[in-house]
Order: structure tokens, then C-alpha cells, then sequence
């Protein structure tokens, strides 16, 4: 590691929707991929059945899509926001604000920028310490 303005580089830091979570989508996909497997060996299956049953499997494989892509990553150079359509880098010196908002179902967080916000939630693994990152690295403290 070379040395970065006076400290030691640190290595980047990636956080994602937990295991958990990816895991439980793409065993739903899998699931009505076996109803629509099912479907199709049975005798007076309606159409609807099939419709309804290729909606789900269009959905889970969409959530499987974004949740598989999704992450943040923590560096010294900034924080990167990797979605399905864009990986976008903020430098430390653009964060304003870290707004943390408790919530019934979980966390969620709200960073704020000068070229607009990110969020993430408690769904995603490590998130405090991803929130703790983001607001010790900015200078928020």
C-alpha cells in the first residue's frame, strides 16, 4: 500500500444487499420456474395460470438483476455507487450531509451531495459501518 497524503492507503471496502436477501430472491424465481415447468406438463392449465406465472418469474429475475449489481464502495478516493445502469463517483469533498432516518422496517440513509442524493438501508450488509465510513471519511464529524 502506498502512502496517500501523509496515511496508509486503505483497501477498498464493498458493501451489498445482505446474502441473505439475494439468496431468498433468486430462490423465488426459482420457485415459479419450477410452477411454470409445472404448468406446462399439466393437461387444463389455463392461460391466465401461465401469464401469471411468467410475471413472477420476469419480476424475481429482475430483483436477482438490481440486487446482484447493487454496491457501494468505500475508498480513498471516494464512495462509488454501483446500480444496474451507472457506476457513479462522489469524492469525500462533495458529501454535505448523512441524514440517518430510523424507520419500523428498518434504516434508511440519505447521503446528500452537491450533485444530488444516494440512499441505501439496513438491507444492505454492514450498513452502519458503511454509514460511519462515509461520514468519517467526509470530514462530517
Amino acid at each position: 500500500m502506498r502512502p496517500t497524503r501523509g496515511r496508509t492507503a486503505l483497501a477498498p471496502e464493498t458493501f451489498r444487499p445482505r446474502a441473505i436477501l439475494r439468496t431468498a430472491v433468486v430462490a423465488a424465481d426459482t420457485l415459479w420456474i419450477a410452477v411454470f415447468v409445472a404448468l406446462c406438463s399439466l393437461r387444463g392449465a389455463t392461460v391466465r395460470a401461465y401469464w401469471s406465472a411468467a410475471f413472477f418469474i420476469a419480476l424475481f429475475t429482475a430483483c436477482a438483476f438490481v440486487y446482484g449489481r447493487l454496491a457501494f464502495i468505500v475508498s480513498d478516493g471516494g464512495l462509488i455507487v454501483r446500480t444496474v445502469s451507472a457506476v457513479r463517483h462522489i469524492d469525500f469533498a462533495d458529501i454535505l450531509r448523512v441524514d440517518v432516518l430510523p424507520g419500523p422496517l428498518g434504516t434508511s440513509y440519505a447521503v446528500r451531495t452537491r450533485a444530488g442524493s444516494v440512499q441505501f438501508s439496513s438491507l444492505f450488509g454492514g450498513h452502519e459501518r458503511l454509514c460511519s465510513l462515509i461520514v468519517r471519511r467526509a470530514g462530517l464529524v
